[in-house]
């Protein structure tokens, strides 16, 4: 018999994931090499990728991270897929001539999906596979569900209605040669409402197609019923595969608990590792020797959110809608529409699923609240121990970056709330280095903290058996609305390797500066078995609990004492952010006005724009004035990692974004956001 395959769908849009819903929102998850490259550490049965761009262009809109792609065109990057990918990939999107299925099979897939070009012309599905093989063709099928209870077949991303029965479409592509079916429910996508059943089950008696299922699935549940109720011979989801720790493993651990003949879990292939094989020698050569593309006129395509002030090209993934407004915005109207009753019941989810994870076999802790001694962090222990009565491990990173005022909020932590408190320093060598050596690579010093941050609490809860780590806001939902509130992503190990390291893993710096495995340590986040077998979960609080910082610093001022800084920062207005890394808001930050021409201030901004505690025109005229400021602590950092400013700025140079920056008589110059702009 032929086993049930369990397939990701990967979106690609313009040269990054989205997360889809309805077919008409669209939100960036990020790089698709290395999304697919956790997916070959995974062992997964196939994958699916559909490029629903506008445009020729693949772009990732960022130049810093380790793991890209070079060239602009899909064939480009379909050719780079293939080298991380080790499953059978079928690639669609944009196919409208038997050329297009060649280029693609070249480049290194093994099927190409159809949709739109059949819906236009049948005899194109006949064409393809007498050319290619059936094997190679599958049919991509886009069903809604009217009013009236019909369904409809539709084309052009689901905006074109055909005025076909998906069964009598189906029937004609299986007679025309097609060799498999895509499913997908429109109404069901990015729902989390499980599959439409009845369609997949009219769809499954009526060919003899392998059929695969995709649209609704949210969680690991909703997987079995495409296959014991609708007979589909796959299963697909695209936004689940993006939510959770090893969420591709867990998906068919359910599936194998009910009973289907799937392939067991496998963690760890012999063929890809999980932390990247650096080639050393030449990626050092490559990184130090980087020179910045220098434009002499404006680039075309920066633009702003109409809403906030958020840039098209920024750190953080970003999507626009066609009215021009950022996905962080609408996300921040999503959530400032969510009901009383709806926290209420969120709070309840939390708290079932924190017993869930009660056993007498359990540590004597309920879970690690990884904390930094800022006002999140407060609160974040405050709801737990004080408000769900749990009893918390807190556990620290530290940097060796502290302000005064935010080592004294650390520390009394343990105090205030009564609990357990760790704090892993690591040697003061080691970071110089590593400081020294993030900037040079990558343009950001605080590489050693951003990752030691997302890796030290998750060895603690493994070393102490605890499964949930808790974290507090999910920073890219927050800032560019990456994910749905309905979506209730958690922190992994791709998020930390993709977002938060930029691409560098550890081991990327063994034998630099003569550092050893041994001294990076605390860098090394746990093995996949040790994760899986303990069921770690990285769940942020801000899916539970409504998130306002300015409610939530009032609220630990009150309480505990929580300090804020005597001292204005120079970049930011706020006073009460960072205060465990006095690089972050300054130096740290300063560069990612380098690469992107913004910086904290904008993103403290947009947050309060979408608070309503700031006007636009007020915005613009904060983040014009401080943005741009050079920060007095690059003298500390300089003197700390023995580092000249003139080194500092030629090699922070290289690293300027030729999407944001160009030079005009010598001196650096970007689009700057005006009131009177054509885009507010």
């Amino acid at each position: 018999m032929n086993r049930p395959r369990l397939i990701p769908v990967l979106l690609l849009k313009n040269g990054l994931l989205v997360r889809s819903q309805l077919f008409k929102t669209h939100q960036a998850i990020g790089n698709p090499l290395s999304t697919i490259m956790r997916y070959s550490n995974w062992n997964i049965d196939e994958l699916v990728l559909l490029d629903i761009s506008e445009g020729e262009v693949q772009d990732l809109r960022r130049d810093d991270l380790q793991i890209s792609y070079e060239g602009k065109g899909l064939i480009d990057l379909i050719k780079q897929i293939s080298s991380v990918c080790h499953m059978p990939l079928s690639v669609g999107g944009g196919i409208r001539t038997l050329e297009d299925i060649q280029g693609r099979l070249m480049a290194g897939a093994d099927k190409c999906v159809i949709n739109s070009k059949a819906l236009e012309d049948p005899t194109f599905i006949k064409e393809a596979a007498q050319k290619f093989g059936s094997q190679c063709i599958v049919l991509s099928v886009d069903v809604l569900l009217k009013d009236n209870g019909d369904y409809e077949v539709f084309s052009e991303g689901g905006q074109r209605a055909t005025g076909y029965d998906p069964v009598i479409w189906v029937q004609l592509a299986e007679e025309a040669g097609a060799g498999e079916i895509l499913l997908n429910s429109i109404n069901r996508d990015g729902s989390g409402k499980g599959y439409d059943v009845a369609l997949i089950k009219s769809v499954t008696s009526a060919v003899s197609l392998p059929v695969i299922a995709c649209g609704g699935v949210g969680k690991y549940e909703d997987f079995s019923p495409g296959i014991v109720d609708g007979a589909a011979s796959a299963v697909a989801a695209a936004n689940i595969f993006h939510f959770f720790e090893l969420s591709y493993p867990q998906a068919k651990k359910a599936c194998l608990n009910v009973g289907l003949p799937m392939r067991e879990v496998a963690l760890g292939s012999p063929y890809f590792s999980r932390e990247p094989h650096y080639k050393t020698v030449e990626e050092e050569d490559k990184r130090r020797q980087r020179n910045v593309e220098i434009k002499t006129t404006p680039p075309a395509s920066l633009r702003w959110c109409t809403r906030c002030v958020y840039p098209s090209i920024s750190a953080a993934p970003m999507e626009f809608d066609e009215h021009g407004v950022c996905m962080g915005c609408r996300m921040s109207e999503v959530k400032t529409a969510i009901p009383n009753e709806e926290w209420q019941r969120r709070e309840k989810i939390f708290v079932d699923l924190m017993d869930s994870y009660k056993s007498p076999n359990n540590s004597n802790y309920d879970c690690v609240i990884a904390v930094s001694g800022g006002k999140d962090s407060y609160f974040q222990t405050h709801m737990i121990k004080n408000v769900f009565g749990l009893n918390p491990l807190l556990v620290t990173y530290n940097g060796n970056n502290w302000t005064d005022v935010g080592w004294r909020n650390m520390l009394r932590m343990k105090e205030v709330f009564d609990v357990d408190h760790i704090v892993v320093s690591p040697s003061v060598n080691t970071l110089k280095k590593l400081n020294r050596l993030a900037f040079t690579i990558m343009g950001d010093m605080n590489w050693h903290a951003h990752v030691g941050i997302t890796t030290v609490p998750v060895q603690l809860a493994v070393q102490h058996k605890v499964p949930i780590v808790i974290w507090g806001e999910h920073g890219y939902l927050d800032l560019c609305g990456q994910f749905s509130m309905d979506d209730f992503p958690e922190m992994s190990y791709r998020d930390r390797l993709e977002h938060f390291a930029r691409g560098y893993e550890w081991n990327y710096m063994v034998g630099r500066e003569g550092l050893s495995p041994a001294q990076l340590d605390p860098w090394k986040y746990p093995s996949d078995k040790e994760l899986f077998d303990l069921d770690v979960r990285g769940v942020y609080l801000g899916n539970y609990v409504y998130w306002e910082a300015n409610d939530h610093l009032k609220l630990v001022q009150e309480k505990y004492g929580f300090e804020v800084s005597d001292q204005d920062f120079e970049r930011t207005y706020r006073r009460m952010s960072n205060l465990d890394d006095m690089h972050e808001n300054g130096v740290h930050d300063y560069l990612k006005y380098i690469k992107f021409g913004y910086g904290r201030c904008t993103d403290h901004v947009c947050k309060d724009l979408r608070a309503g505690l700031m006007t636009r025109e007020e915005g613009i005229r904060r983040v014009n004035e401080m943005d741009p400021i050079k920060p007095k602590d690059l003298k500390r950092w300089l003197e700390y990692t023995g580092m000249h400013e003139e080194e500092f700025d030629r090699i922070a140079d290289t690293f300027r974004d030729p999407r944001v920056w160009w030079k005009e008589k010598g001196e650096w110059k970007r689009e700057i956001l005006e009131m009177r702009s054509s885009h507010v």
